[in-house]
């Protein structure tokens, strides 16, 4: 009597996506450090902005030493790797900060990444989503980071290119594209202080002094914005114009990225219903403002947590 050959299952191919969303990014690495535990390790990873560094790190094995470096950081650490400028698209050229980061992600071409690795990109112009998965990684993982108004554009065949938040926030779509079976998508803008209304709200515009502010960012944009004031003279003379308290009028620092954000989360929410992830890691770190790139520690705490809620989801997924 002949015995039946028993077919083990094959192991599905994951992939990890991971949004944008600057500062809070660095829940990225505790969301990785979680899934070990899990004893899960992504095959194919792709990202967005803040998302494109973590992931970049994590394709070639170098996510451990990345968060080594980000759990050091002090707010002035994060001023020094500042090269301010007004004049070339954005208020930070961002040389520094990616000679640093190379220093520890490497200088390499995406496809000769331990892992395949792919981040996305926005043609300023055009609109156009750009994908990059192969060529220089610090070029594309620079591209992805280009948040608007903040870091300057980045040219590339005769592109301008920016944040790819402003057309993918989490890139479900290119990590599918990868090839995943599974697709765990990280995001990390997924809490707010106050739920986004889906209707729009009719307000007396002689009453709109009378609103209240108590849910104001005790930790927003313009404190990290008095600390570069503080300490580059040159750019002592626009301090009040990034100054925002509860009691003033937004700056232009604060309007400009609740803007995007809102733009983001919007688009974020068609994308997802489209392209859906078969897990989503929301981890919450809504109190963490956008460039308070020095509050590594509480954000990678946050990303594990938020992976210790969803484990369940994870291996039923896997």
């Amino acid at each position: 009597m002949e015995h039946e050959q028993t077919i083990a299952p094959s192991k599905p191919i994951v992939g990890l996506a991971l949004g944008s969303g600057a500062a809070k990014g660095w829940a990225h690495l505790g969301v990785l450090r979680g899934l070990a535990n899990l004893g899960v390790h992504p095959d194919k990873v792709a990202g967005c902005s803040i998302g494109a560094v973590v992931g970049a790190a994590y394709a070639n094995d170098m996510h451990q030493e990345l968060e080594e470096w980000v759990l050091g950081f002090s707010s002035w650490d994060v001023l020094g790797l500042m090269d301010l400028s007004w004049r070339r698209g954005g208020l930070i050229g961002g040389e520094k900060v990616f000679d640093a980061l190379e220093s520890r992600i490497g200088d390499l071409s995406i496809e000769n990444l331990k892992r395949p690795f792919a981040a996305v990109a926005t043609d300023l112009y055009s609109g156009q989503e750009i994908w990059f998965k192969q060529g220089e990684l610090r070029r594309a993982v620079r591209a992805s980071c280009s948040m608007p108004g903040i870091l300057q554009p980045i040219k590339h065949g005769g592109r301008w290119l920016v944040d790819g938040a402003v057309v993918n926030p989490i890139p479900v779509s290119i990590t599918r594209a990868l090839g995943a079976d599974v697709v765990i998508a990280v995001d990390v803008n997924g809490h707010r202080r106050s739920k986004m209304p889906t209707l729009p709200v009719e307000m007396d515009a002689n009453a709109v002094s009378s609103l209240s502010h108590q849910e104001s960012d005790p930790h927003d944009e313009s404190d990290f914005m008095d600390l570069l004031a503080r300490g580059k003279e040159y750019i002592s003379g626009l301090t009040d114009k990034f100054s925002n308290d509860e009691r003033a009028a937004p700056g232009m620092l604060a309007v400009m990225s609740q803007s995007m954000e809102i733009l983001e989360q919007r688009h974020k929410r068609a994308r997802l219903m489209g392209d859906p992830p078969d897990v989503c890691i929301v981890p919450d770190v809504v109190d963490i403002g956008t460039m308070e790139f020095h509050r590594a520690k509480e954000a990678i705490y946050a990303g594990e947590k938020a992976v210790e809620q969803v484990a369940h989801l994870i291996e039923a997924a896997l």
